[in-house]
């Protein structure tokens, strides 16, 4: 959809006037915060003449995409390295 208004130059302002709905809403839709109902998505289907599809508004494809296992097991690592700088910092103050 972003790359719709894009190409038009087509504010966003009036995209969401002329859909019947709020400039937040649409802001929400863009940065994939929500979705629009089904008759919403085919409204702006045919808004946009297929240009942007029911199927790319509704699919769970846009949903956020899951963690891998690495990112999973750096994020497991940085806690505990992180621990073990608390863990440190203390042993280094009470020698002070």
């Amino acid at each position: 959809m972003k790359g719709y208004l894009f190409k038009y130059d087509l504010p966003v302002k009036k995209f969401a006037s002329d859909l019947g709905i709020s400039t937040s809403y649409l802001y929400q839709l863009l940065r994939k915060e929500r979705k629009p109902s089904l008759e919403l998505a085919l409204k702006i289907e045919q808004y946009t003449n297929g240009e942007v599809t029911v199927k790319e508004l509704i699919e769970e494809k846009n949903s956020p995409i899951p963690k891998s296992p690495i990112e999973e097991k750096l994020k497991h690592l940085e806690t505990h390295l992180n621990r073990l700088e608390e863990r440190l910092n203390s042993l280094e103050a009470t020698l002070l």
